[in-house]
């Protein structure tokens, strides 16, 4: 009886199963060191420390490295060494590694791109919290246990003489036995199946995918721990492509703007020149000269706010976060738009919302968040403006009577550890092509934007710990939909910690 009903219990596949689903965990941990590794060769091709390393003193460069707290928070210490071993500087992080808490990895690399084994190199160290190696622990001791159980139990169970016996004595029972074993064993197999079908698109990069977890056994947790482990892991990807790509935008965005700005004012000066210098009386040269003076000056200033806007997107700018109450903070912001929306006139950024029906869906309870309200602030007046401004391009042109344009509802409420502000408008909406990347740089959709303002918008959201996406509203046009941590949350503690360190000059990276 005991030899049939474990005989169904442990097939090979459930082992093979249990040992992709592990194989997850090891590809997280792997994720990320090689993320920190990643880090540490966005530090080492700092421009500005390997200038300061070849041509500063000790201090400067300790100065220099304490300035990389700031973009990467998982760091403990760094120290910057020459070929010999001597220490050029070092920096390390206020409170020592707690080996309970967080695992550290070592990361050493040649300063500079061109990588130069007798150059500079830099030592960096890295913390990770502990909860997720220690949940892979815990799933290869439940995989090991069972491989062990699987190995031994015909050799502990299975004696064909005393199987024998129990086949002639109870023949019957050794059926119904057999019946009872399989029918406790199907719910099993059948959710470790479904995790290990789960794990396949996992291995080919679909981190969306998540199982059903019923029961309270150790495989109703290991799904729990399978779909947390894929919540987090397809959360630290997102985050660290996009600060990737941030860093690759703004590289891009300092040299348009040192690229466009030099030629500027030479060429304003020589067109000034040729018009200040023609004396003579031909009427239609002279007033083409004028209008082309008029033009290039009015390009030329075109152009320097477009350098304006590049150099600032370059600096994007990070919250200093604070506790504060939302649904207070909600509240004043419907007050201030309010104002704004008094008066008929519609030219202009001010009397934009006059042609608006905006309304807000404010909770009367506190909402306790940690918040920079001037960022935020900066954020709900951009979403707002950019639905005001769908309604115009779409509906102005229809309404030029009395009237409004359409209507903007922001709405907040809690969910779980997160607050949800909803701004909706009842618009034409945004094309499924669009959204996939509305948030980065130079995309737009109006003839005269430069596609910066929602990528730093974004670039805010993150930096309070929260997100932001772009779906379709219930009005029947676009919902921007902004989520931001309790202040009791981890994801607000971690946003804090980021936002700490004072704000440094960045003066000499951004030109």
């Amino acid at each position: 009886m005991v030899a049939r009903v474990s005989a169904t219990a442990f097939q090979p596949e459930f082992g093979a199963h249990l040992d992709r689903a592990l194989g997850v965990y090891a590809d997280l941990a792997k994720t990320i060191k090689q993320g920190m590794r990643y880090e540490a060769d966005a530090i080492a091709m700092r421009p500005a420390l390997v200038r300061v390393a070849k041509e500063e003193g000790e201090g400067r460069v300790s100065e220099e490295l304490a300035r990389e707290f700031v973009a990467h928070p998982s760091l403990v210490s760094l120290k910057l060494e020459d070929a010999t071993g001597k220490v050029l500087g070092t920096h390390e992080r206020d409170k020592p590694v707690d080996p309970l808490l967080e695992r550290t990895l070592l990361v050493r690399r040649p300063l500079g791109e061109a990588g130069e084994e007798d150059g500079p190199f830099l030592v960096a160290t890295f913390a990770a919290p502990n909860a997720r190696f220690a949940e892979m622990e815990s799933a290869q001791e439940f995989v090991q246990a069972y491989h062990q159980l699987e190995r031994h139990h015909r050799e502990e169970y299975v004696d064909r003489t005393y199987t024998r016996a129990f086949g002639l004595l109870f023949g019957l029972l050794i059926v119904l036995a057999a019946i009872a074993g399989i029918v406790v064993a199907r719910p099993v197999t059948r959710r470790i199946a479904e995790l290990a079908a789960a794990t396949r698109p996992v291995a080919a990069g679909d981190l969306t995918v998540r199982v059903e977890v019923t029961g309270d056994d150790e495989v109703g947790d290991l799904g729990r721990a399978f779909n947390r482990m894929l919540e987090e892991l397809e959360q630290t990807r997102a985050r660290v492509e996009f600060l990737r790509r941030m860093s690759e935008w703004q590289k891009m965005a300092r040299h348009l703007a040192h690229e466009i700005k030099n030629p500027l004012t030479p060429i304003q000066l020589a067109v000034q020149e040729c018009h200040r210098r023609y004396a003579g009386d031909d009427a239609d040269y002279k007033r083409i000269v004028q209008t082309t003076l008029e033009v290039v000056e009015e390009e030329v200033g075109t152009l320097r706010r477009l350098v304006g806007e590049f150099s600032s997107f370059a600096r994007l700018p990070r919250a200093e976060l604070s506790p504060v109450d939302l649904g207070a903070f909600l509240r004043e912001q419907r007050d201030h738009l309010s104002a704004r929306t008094e008066g008929g006139r519609v030219e202009g950024e001010e009397a934009l919302l006059s042609r608006v029906d905006l309304r807000f869906d404010v909770p009367d309870g506190e909402m306790p968040a940690v918040l920079d309200r001037e960022m935020l602030h900066r954020v709900l007046t951009n979403v707002v403006q950019n639905a005001a401004q769908a309604l115009r391009d779409a509906r102005g042109r229809a309404r030029r009577g009395e009237g409004t344009w359409g209507r903007v509802v922001v709405t907040a409420r809690s969910t779980g550890g997160f607050y949800v502000v909803d701004v909706d408008d009842d618009g034409p909406g945004i094309s499924a092509e669009v959204r996939d990347v509305l948030f980065d740089p130079y995309v737009t959709t109006k003839r005269d934007g430069t596609g910066l303002g929602l990528t730093i918008v974004k670039k805010i959201v993150v930096d309070h710990g929260g997100t932001i996406e772009a779906t379709s509203s219930p009005l029947g046009g676009a919902r921007f939909r902004i989520r931001l941590p309790r202040a009791d949350s981890a994801e607000a503690r971690a946003a804090v910690e980021r936002s700490l360190a004072p704000d440094e000059d960045e003066s000499a990276t951004a030109t």
